[in-house]
């Protein structure tokens, strides 16, 4: 780390009161939240708050869907304008619910994501489908999304190799050094000085799963990131 110094805490407060950069916001999980749904969950981390719904195993309604060795993950992701958080901040210097990813190309992450951890074989010839719908976006949304839709599948009984847990990270750059912050908020995600990084890592080995990055970062705070969020 010869050329940049990275630190977890803040010149001051951040602004829901976390006094550094390595404190995540108080997190909270309901499960069975939907009677129709084969497993749900409403995951929260601070004022962002996601509920997850699973469908399935099921036999696809489209022959074209299915394979015949394993099953197929399907992913909607749903973000409605009345959801609040960063993508109603209406700047463009605002990071977006998906630092600039598209919706579809969110639903691909998380669809690749969980079919690194779901033991797809144990269900030849169906679909899982996981239904994400963001309630209340203050940053953080992707990693919230993706804890929700892991928790829905336990839910639902459905064979998993690890318990993946998805983290964001944020980096604010400053001169030579940068400032790591973990679990960011919508207002912190402003600015064009920052560079976010969403890492998936693995219960089992504790290795990354999954890695989603906006911004310019520099291999010592890209490692930085990896050690914080296996932490």
């Amino acid at each position: 780390m010869a050329l940049n110094q990275i630190t977890s805490s803040p010149t001051e407060t951040r602004p829901d009161g976390r006094s550094t950069g390595s404190i995540l916001r108080p997190l909270s999980c309901e499960i069975s939240c939907l009677s129709r749904a084969d497993g749900s969950a409403k995951f929260s981390a601070g004022q962002t708050s996601v509920l997850a719904a699973v469908y399935g195993p099921a036999a696809p309604r489209v022959a074209q869907r299915e394979k015949a060795t394993e099953a197929v993950i399907g992913v909607v992701f749903k973000h409605g304008s009345k959801s609040g958080g960063s993508s109603s901040v209406g700047s463009n210097k605002a990071l977006s619910v998906g630092y600039g990813a598209t919706e579809r190309e969110i639903e691909r992450f998380i669809t690749g994501t969980i079919a690194e951890c779901v033991v797809v074989k144990d269900y030849p010839r169906t679909v899982i489908e996981v239904v994400i719908q963001i309630l209340k976006a203050d940053g953080g949304v992707i990693s919230v999304a993706i804890n929700s839709a892991i928790v829905a599948l336990m839910d639902a009984g459905i064979s998993m190799r690890s318990i993946p847990v998805s983290t964001t990270l944020l980096v604010k750059h400053s001169g030579i050094s940068s400032e790591l912050r973990l679990d960011p908020t919508a207002e912190e995600e402003i600015g064009t000085d920052c560079a976010a990084t969403i890492f998936v890592t693995d219960s089992a080995n504790y290795g990354v799963v999954s890695c989603l990055t906006s911004g310019i970062i520099s291999q010592d705070s890209y490692l930085s990131c990896i050690e914080a969020s296996s932490r």
